[in-house]
């Protein structure tokens, strides 16, 4: 190859890649919206998420900027300000929302623009608007999560108590008993099947009787509905005759009864304290034989004067009006 051919190979190269280069500036320039007029916007956030130069700023779904910069402000680490372009022919209203959220399933961040629709006024480039960050997946979350986890270690915390308390009450003797009391059911479960079966038994060899008795308890309330009204009758001569006791003073009565019982019940303790001839008569034992044995010899000595009358009695008629007198040898003397 000639000096020449070289030369000319060299400056082809040479165009080829200047028309690349101007090319992709071209396109960066466009891509940038370098030769379009811009309205500049302003957001001051405490937590960027992620957002860099470059991402889209979008207004109800559609791209209308970028991100310019992202910074300290005035170095102040706890703040950032973030500088993005927006298309010059867009009017934002004032109070407007500009939020850091996810533009993509893949965790793209970006500027959503939320508007104020209760205002007539529109930002100026230079602006600054109010900012936000969405709520990520993982604080979302997080912010469900939190009350759960805190209730959940509430609830160990008082499971672990519970438990305590279980080690606490069921010790080897509460087992024990524990044990005892189920075993005293199942005896007494058995007891109840026990007298189960003895009723069904019961039941079954008693039926007729027991149906006998249901049989004469209806006969029986049968009769007491047919005579309801003799009852009702019975029932006010009851009533009549309490009325008629009433009215004879019957409470006088019992009265006077009460204090007769009364008054034999004080001449019984008498007798009992042996005051009064009865009372002698039947404490003291000497009296009733010596009233025995007298009536005895009475008895005797009315017979004897029934069987030998002339023992005793000896007078004749010229002795009538005369005094006669009994003697103790048996002999009758008759005084003139």
């Amino acid at each position: 190859m000639t000096k020449e051919q070289k030369r000319i190979a060299k400056t082809g190269i040479l165009f080829v890649i200047i028309i690349f280069i101007t090319i992709w500036g071209i396109g960066y320039i466009r891509s940038n919206d370098m030769l379009s007029s811009k309205t500049k916007l302003f957001g001051v956030y405490d937590n960027v998420r992620e957002l860099s130069e470059g991402n889209h700023v979008y207004l109800n779904g559609t791209k209308i900027g970028k991100v310019v910069k992202v910074d300290f402000l005035n170095k102040n680490l706890n703040k950032l300000l973030v500088e993005f372009h927006i298309r010059n022919d867009i009017k934002i209203p004032d109070s407007s929302v500009a939020m850091i959220a996810s533009t993509d399933i893949m965790g793209t961040m970006g500027i959503e623009i939320i508007i104020n629709k209760n205002t007539n006024t529109f930002c100026q480039s230079g602006d600054t608007l109010i900012s936000r960050v969405e709520t990520s997946i993982q604080d979302e979350v997080n912010e469900q999560i939190l009350p759960l986890k805190l209730k959940t270690e509430s609830m160990i915390g008082t499971l672990d108590s519970l438990l305590v308390a279980f080690r606490s009450v069921f010790n080897p003797t509460t087992r024990t008993n524990i044990k005892k009391s189920f075993e005293h059911i199942q005896i007494t479960l058995r007891n109840l099947e026990s007298v189960s079966i003895t009723l069904d038994t019961l039941m079954t060899s008693e039926r007729k009787r027991i149906s006998k008795i249901i049989s004469n308890t209806e006969s029986i309330s049968s009769n007491l509905e047919n005579n309801n009204e003799n009852i009702n009758k019975i029932l006010g001569n009851i009533g009549n005759m309490t009325d008629s006791l009433e009215a004879s003073n019957f409470i006088s009565i019992i009265e006077n009864a009460d204090k007769a019982v009364n008054r034999f019940s004080e001449v019984m303790d008498k007798i009992e304290k042996g005051e009064g001839t009865l009372g002698l008569l039947i404490q003291d034992e000497s009296l009733y034989y010596q009233l025995d044995k007298s009536s005895k010899d009475l008895d005797e000595l009315l017979k004897d004067i029934k069987e030998n009358p002339k023992r005793y009695l000896r007078f004749s008629a010229f002795s009538l009006g005369k005094r006669i007198t009994i003697q103790h040898n048996d002999s009758v003397k008759i005084n003139e």
